[in-house]
């Protein structure tokens, strides 16, 4: 997804808020790819101001317990998912969205923390086996290779 700076998200959305034209208009006066996008950032702004279009350059990681509150506060019909993401100042609605779906498929194990990354190549069983491997010479194979070594030196 593009990045777009905060100026010039500031600029739609004073468009927007004077009444310049409306989300689809501004989406295609700008070439955005959704009016969902020019929507997300006046929702932003009328709720965090200034601060609420800034970039985000940060992972922010949200414990098991915050996801599962948010998750209940949706299922419960309380919030929308956008009114939600503006109360919590998460960026994105759809993070909500993926949580929820997660939830739905597994159960509160869906909202855990995953393991990220890319995982070893070697585990420490491999390690084990290498060695035992190494260690089990029968007695003619350990002289013919002393017998070997006494040859070359």
């Amino acid at each position: 997804m593009k990045k777009y700076s905060t100026e010039f998200k500031m600029k739609i959305v004073q468009e927007y808020l004077n009444k310049e034209g409306g989300y689809k208009y501004l989406t295609d006066k700008y070439g955005l790819s959704d009016h969902s996008v020019v929507r997300r950032w006046v929702n932003s702004y009328k709720t965090q101001g200034y601060e609420g279009l800034k970039i985000s350059r940060k992972n922010n990681s949200y414990s098991f317990e915050f996801k599962k509150n948010v998750v209940k506060l949706y299922l419960t019909g309380e919030m929308s998912y956008q009114e939600l993401s503006n109360q919590f100042k998460i960026n994105n609605p759809a993070i909500i969205a993926r949580w929820v779906i997660d939830f739905r498929n597994q159960g509160l194990d869906g909202l855990r923390p995953k393991k990220r990354g890319r995982p070893s190549s070697m585990t420490k069983d491999k390690n084990k086996n290498n060695e035992q491997v190494k260690k089990e010479y029968s007695k003619e194979e350990i002289d013919e290779i002393a017998e070997l070594k006494d040859k070359l030196y």
